[in-house]
Order: C-alpha cells, then sequence, then structure tokens
C-alpha cells in the first residue's frame, strides 16, 4: 500500500515560512497541470495555463510578503518573456491566419503581458534579493563548498545559485523554502542541507501538487 502524500496549503506555508523562493519553471510554466501535444489547440492551452500561473503569483505576491526570487531568475524570467512574440510576428507577418492561429497569437501577447506585469511587481514590491556584504560572503563559502553539486545534478547556473541563495537566507534572515518542481534541483537540495547541516525547517522544498497545495521533500529519505 502507497503512502498517501500529505499535502501543504499555500496560507500555512506563508505562516511557516518567511521567504518562499520561486524559481523559474514555477514562474513560466503551469506546475499543476501537463500539456501533452503539438496541436495548435494544445499550445494555446499552454499558454493559457503558463499565463494564469502569471497571475496567480502576482495575487500571492500582492497579497502576502514572503514570496522573493533572485536576480539570476528574474533575469531568466525576463528572457523567457521576449523571444516567443517575436517568434509569432515572425510568422505570421503578412500571413492569413485562421481563427485558431489568432487565438493562439492572443494567447501569446496575453501571456506577454501578465508575465511582465509579475516581473513589474517583483520590482515594485522589492521582493528581488540582494544580499548584504556578510550573506555575500557566507555565499561564496557555501558555493565552494558544494560545487560539485552543479555538474553532477546538470544544474544550470541559475539553480544552483538559487539552491545557495536559500541556503543563506536560511541562516541569516529566518525561515526559507523553495517553490519548485525541478528534479535535479530538489535532488541537490537534499545533498546540500545534508552536507552543510542545515536543519528542514530552517531550510525547506516543496514541490507544488496543486495550484494552492504543495509536498514537503523530506532531505533524509
Amino acid at each position: 500500500m502507497k503512502n498517501k502524500r500529505t499535502l501543504i496549503h499555500l496560507d500555512d506555508l506563508c505562516k511557516e515560512f518567511q521567504i518562499l523562493l520561486l524559481d523559474t519553471s514555477a514562474i513560466v510554466s503551469p506546475l499543476d497541470r501537463e500539456f501533452k501535444g503539438n496541436r495548435l489547440i494544445d499550445r494555446i492551452n499552454l499558454k493559457k495555463a503558463e499565463g494564469a500561473s502569471s497571475v496567480f503569483f502576482n495575487k500571492c505576491l500582492k497579497e502576502k510578503g514572503v514570496f522573493y526570487i533572485t536576480q539570476k531568475v528574474f533575469d531568466e524570467c525576463y528572457r523567457e518573456e521576449n523571444p516567443p512574440i517575436r517568434e509569432a510576428l515572425a510568422k505570421y507577418e503578412n500571413m492569413k491566419l485562421s481563427k485558431k492561429e489568432k487565438k493562439y497569437f492572443g494567447s501569446i501577447c496575453s501571456l506577454k503581458k501578465e508575465r511582465s506585469s509579475l516581473l513589474k511587481s517583483f520590482k515594485k514590491y522589492k521582493k528581488i534579493i540582494n544580499l548584504d556584504n556578510p550573506e555575500s560572503k557566507r555565499y561564496q563559502e557555501v558555493f565552494r563548498r558544494n560545487f560539485s553539486l552543479k555538474s553532477k545534478n546538470k544544474l544550470s547556473d541559475v539553480d544552483y545559485d538559487l539552491l545557495i541563495t536559500g541556503a543563506v537566507l536560511s541562516q541569516t534572515r529566518g525561515e526559507t523554502a523553495v517553490l519548485s518542481n525541478d528534479f535535479p534541483l530538489l535532488y541537490s537540495y537534499n545533498a546540500l542541507v545534508n552536507k552543510e547541516k542545515i536543519d528542514f525547517v530552517n531550510y525547506g522544498f516543496f514541490i507544488r501538487i496543486k495550484q494552492k497545495h504543495f509536498s514537503r521533500a523530506n532531505p533524509f529519505s
């Protein structure tokens, strides 16, 4: 018999942690649903879901004071925001569009607007992490000690930076957690908290199962 997964509501996470760090996949992708297929209607639904994810986190950001991103995640999301609209313009320029193609083009434009609004909110509410000098020094130490995890789990620069930043913040600013469905990042988190002897109560990792429900990753399992 399989163990039933215990889900934690987002409101409870916001009470338990002072800082909730979003990774790029949490922002640019609909983590609670999978969209497969290359039909135009599948791509339309995917873009709508991605836009809904940005709207959801934008609302959370404004209503709850615990959501943050790193500068590298912000920069990556900004890069993610811009290419799709240019590609769409290049594809459809001087072409007669079908009804579905117009709908797809509209969904791309809507996604760009919603993601741009979210990024502006991160700036407006000063939710982009900026480490002070002592934190930066600690960051470099933890960064060097665990650098082998980056190649072992094939982490991007953005993900490794997020992992180390979270570890530092959990020691300097209070309880911190990463929200992500990125499993290489999760494997790296498990190794890091054990090596650094960080209590998972202070530094957590949560996988998004439903829109507002998350599962805690147990670093000792």
